[in-house]
């Protein structure tokens, strides 16, 4: 008799168990929402003569609705059940690869470092091709400053490479401080091709375009990504590797020229009868700050690694 109730608590788990319904998964709602939502909001900023016939308008705001709500459905029972940050690593260490792209934060950094790197080369190629084809100064100015941003690029990650191939010890931090001074010289070049770039944006009011509401997809993503390489390579320097510094430092080079292009941007959707006087001047300021930006972090990278070299 005594032994009962203990076995009514043994089997309440048990039963709460077996009835847990259904739970909507995490990451398919989530993209699901991602993909109908900005579906959504493509079809809201398309002119009326282009949209697509309503049943097929309705259809994607429904089930962009529907993934919402099961995106947050999803968040609401992660949360409840434990730590999200849990759950992630949980399902990462299912996969090999996504368990050192989790673990390994150098191998993350190369593997970003590299995808950058295809991404600029498209680019560059891409703006020499137009530059070639509608033989534009504009075109051919962008495609020289990605190539010189894939050179950056390149030479860091490859001295990076040979520089973690030595095991650790004064030999691997000398190799390391030699790609962070080699990154330095490389951001002050690349100064004075962006300075090449802005002057075409003040003299023929070149600039960048987004259509509809990209722009404010771009405009957070540049914002984030500043924000992100200003803490990442400002918090503890001491406890991270030269070489990661020097790629971290062309990510924050790359933010800082983003927003020269957000701001012209800008100006080409919010201010279309503005006084063209006024945004010459700003695009000058803003584009001749940046530069000097570039031009102090690469001779501060420079000096560091000089001192450091003599140290060692």
């Amino acid at each position: 008799m005594g032994q009962k109730p203990e076995s009514r608590q043994q089997t309440q788990p048990r039963q709460k168990k077996e009835r847990r319904g259904f739970r909507p998964p995490l990451v398919l709602s989530g993209l699901g929402a991602a993909i109908f939502s900005g579906a959504a909001l493509f079809l809201a900023g398309m002119p009326e003569e282009k949209r697509p016939v309503p049943a097929a308008e309705y259809g994607i705001y429904s089930l962009a609705g529907a993934f919402l709500a099961l995106a947050v459905w999803a968040v609401v029972l992660a949360v409840r059940r434990g730590r999200p940050a849990d759950a992630v690593a949980a399902a990462v260490r299912r996969s090999p690869l996504l368990t050192r792209l989790w673990e390994d934060s150098w191998f993350r950094l190369l593997l970003s470092g590299y995808g950058s790197l295809a991404a600029s080369v498209v680019l560059a190629l891409s703006k020499m091709a137009a530059g070639w084809w509608f033989s534009s100064r504009w075109f051919a100015v962008l495609a020289g400053y990605y190539l010189v941003l894939c050179l950056t690029k390149g030479l860091v990650l490859g001295a990076s490479r040979a520089a973690a191939a030595h095991p650790q010890g004064p030999r691997r931090k000398r190799r390391e401080w030699q790609v962070y001074r080699l990154c330095g010289w490389m951001l002050a070049a690349l100064a004075f091709t962006l300075q090449g770039v802005t002057i075409l944006i003040v003299k023929e009011g070149n600039g960048f375009q987004y259509h509809g509401y990209l722009i404010f997809a771009v405009a957070l993503y540049d914002f984030y990504c500043l924000i992100a390489s200003l803490v990442y390579f400002f918090a503890n320097r001491a406890q991270r590797s030269p070489a990661m510094l020097a790629l971290k430092g062309i990510s924050l080079a790359g933010s800082l020229v983003s927003m020269l292009s957000l701001q012209t941007a800008m100006f080409a959707a919010f201010d279309r009868g503005g006084d063209p006087v006024w945004q010459r001047g700003m695009n000058l300021l803003t584009g001749t700050a940046v530069c000097l930006l570039l031009v102090l972090l690469g001779l501060g990278m420079v000096r560091q690694a000089g001192r450091r070299l003599r140290e060692l």
